[in-house]
């Protein structure tokens, strides 16, 4: 049996309808001759798309200080802690 391939509108439109139905995903499935593990790959690549990587409010801006001892080769250090332990350490020595 050959496989079917499926455009990303075509896996939209599937995704919307079981969304609309009241069928579960494996019911859903069934009827319509799909895979449960293609159909929630899609599903999630699709909500994935959809969502921007970051959005403009989502950035911090800010100023470096204006000095006339400062230059451009000044030393900075930056620490960011991020979720789970993982702590990212960046530094430049003057």
């Amino acid at each position: 049996m050959a496989t079917k391939r499926r455009t990303r509108e075509q896996w939209q439109r599937l995704v919307d309808k079981q969304a609309a139905s009241e069928l579960t995903v494996s019911e859903f499935c069934a009827q319509h001759a799909l895979t449960v593990s293609n159909f929630y790959l899609w599903r999630k690549k699709l909500r994935d798309d959809s969502q921007p990587f970051a959005q403009q409010d989502n950035w911090l801006a800010f100023d470096m200080p204006a000095s006339g001892n400062q230059s451009i080769d000044s030393a900075w250090e930056i620490e960011l802690v991020l979720p789970g332990g993982v702590v990212l350490r960046m530094n430049r020595a003057a």
